[in-house]
């Protein structure tokens, strides 16, 4: 009764494409552009030309599978949205057993009175609205933990990515994934994947070492 939802990198990592992440340069500065101050990007700041940019990948498709908290999530909402479902299914309960009887006599009847036919047609938007309602609840209570995983996944991608990048050298971290491939063709050497997932996961097992 519930439509599937799972966690994805896909939403997450489409936000990460394109994301800069640069060193703090000394040699910044600020040129003007009329009255208002334009600050220059670090990698054009100062003499000297800027260096060549450095981008690696990571594979999305693994790290959905291999990151732990990703798996780990993805089997607590799993468990969450077979139970909203259990609810759904026992909430309907009469409700959808009137629903159907009251269609089933409406087909069976054409030739009724019409104060009837309006009586059971009204009994039947109701417990149609009823049971609309309860869905919905459920739905968007999952929908809800589906965005708080969301947001903090992209904040655990990111803070890791943010000093990964900064010890390595590396200016872009794009996505290579099935479902949002945004790499045509991809050299092995630029591929990062198995040391940011290692990494994320010994934080993740740090994080839960403490708890």
């Amino acid at each position: 009764m519930l439509a599937k939802i799972s966690l994805t990198l896909s939403i997450v990592l489409s936000i990460l494409v394109g994301f800069l992440l640069y060193k703090t340069s000394r040699n910044t500065s600020v040129v003007a552009e009329g009255d208002a101050p334009v600050e220059v990007a670090a990698a054009f700041a100062g003499d000297s030309a800027a260096r060549p940019t450095v981008l690696a990948y990571v594979n999305g498709d693994s790290l959905n599978t291999k990151y732990e908290f990703i798996v780990e999530k993805s089997k607590d909402l799993e468990i969450k949205m077979k139970a909203a479902d259990q609810r759904v299914r026992e909430a309907f309960g009469s409700r959808q057993q009137k629903y159907d009887q009251n269609m089933q006599y409406a087909q069976t009847h054409p030739d009724m009175p019409e104060d009837e036919a309006m009586a059971i047609q009204a009994e039947i938007e109701q417990l149609q609205a009823e049971m609309d309602g309860i869905q919905e609840r459920e739905v968007g209570t999952l929908k809800k933990k589906e965005t708080e995983l969301q947001v903090e996944l992209l904040n655990r991608v990111n803070k890791y990515l943010k000093e990964y990048t900064r010890q390595r050298g590396i200016d872009y971290v794009i996505n290579q994934q099935s479902e949002f491939n945004l790499i045509l063709y991809g050299n092995n050497a630029y591929d990062v994947t198995s040391e940011v997932i290692a990494g994320l996961n010994a934080e993740y097992r740090a994080e839960k070492e403490k708890k």
